[in-house]
């Protein structure tokens, strides 16, 4: 269960409320290609259609091709031939199945749960192997964008988009593995990233640093609390470290599965307020 600071959720609650107000500058897009990755399960086929329409729609940068990264999985390899997409077996980003993580958390009432596939999917956005691209736009299967966004300005910024997401032991673990506080006043957790490789590469080497005789996978692995279920945000992590970027409110809606719809209903439903949605999958029943 996520743990968290009721009072600094109040606080980003309240301040994204009044951000989401302010006017902001157009950005023009940048020229330089990107990729964009999906990690996905078997069950996100359902879905994915949807965020593949708002990708295709709403990102403002070239995208050179989709890589939808699983398991091997003969209904995955299908849709990806029909969808023209890239897939890619997770197992060879890292040369390693997510089983052999086998990081086993305890919750309170003292029974266990793998979060192995859930850190996994989290290296893999980290790993930089994926794409031709040096930056790549990771985006969550039930994650759909409404309106247009842009990811990397016409002067190479990064922009990342905000939210009032608040789970304290996130920030716990960047002490544990990096040795310095989290320094963002809101929260990169979005559902959705671009990473450049050239950071990638910088933030694995300060991993590294930081943690002697360990590799990055291994100092991330072992700083992990075995008590939280959610004690990793590779979001938080990676937004934190990058210095030189733009930041945007996210202007977010969750969605219960019983208002799933096809895309253009649900543009016109929810665009005009909203930058995005998600269908999170414990909203699957209501």
């Amino acid at each position: 269960m996520k743990k968290t600071d009721a009072t600094i959720q109040l606080l980003r609650q309240v301040g994204s409320r009044i951000w989401e107000t302010l006017g902001e500058p157009d950005l023009l897009p940048s020229e330089t290609p990107i990729d964009v990755v999906i990690p996905i399960v078997r069950k996100d086929l359902d879905i994915l259609p949807l965020c593949l329409e708002g990708v295709r729609r709403n990102v403002r940068q070239q995208v050179k091709a989709i890589y939808i990264v699983a398991p091997r999985d003969a209904d995955i390899e299908a849709f990806c031939q029909r969808e023209h997409l890239e897939f890619t077996d997770e197992q060879t980003i890292l040369g390693m199945a997510p089983g052999e993580l086998n990081l086993q958390v305890q919750r309170p009432d003292g029974s266990t749960v793998d979060r192995s596939g859930w850190l996994f999917q989290q290296l893999v956005k980290l790993s930089g192997n994926i794409g031709t691209c040096d930056h790549y736009l990771t985006i969550d299967a039930d994650h759909i964008l409404l309106q247009p966004h842009v990811f990397l300005t016409s002067d190479e910024v990064p922009v990342f988009y905000m939210s009032d997401e608040c789970n304290t032991p996130y920030y716990h673990n960047i002490r544990r593995l990096m040795g310095y506080h989290y320094r963002s006043l809101f929260s990169y957790v979005d559902h959705k990233m671009l990473f450049s490789k050239q950071q990638l590469e910088l933030l694995r080497a300060a991993i590294r640093k930081a943690n002697p005789g360990k590799s990055w996978t291994e100092a991330i692995t072992e700083s992990y609390d075995r008590k939280e279920t959610s004690g990793f945000s590779e979001f938080e992590l990676y937004g934190d470290f990058v210095r030189r970027k733009i930041r945007r409110p996210w202007r977010h809606l969750k969605l219960a599965y019983s208002r799933l719809s096809d895309y253009d209903a649900l543009h016109s439903q929810y665009a005009e307020k909203y930058r995005c949605i998600t269908f999170p999958c414990y909203l699957k029943l209501q």
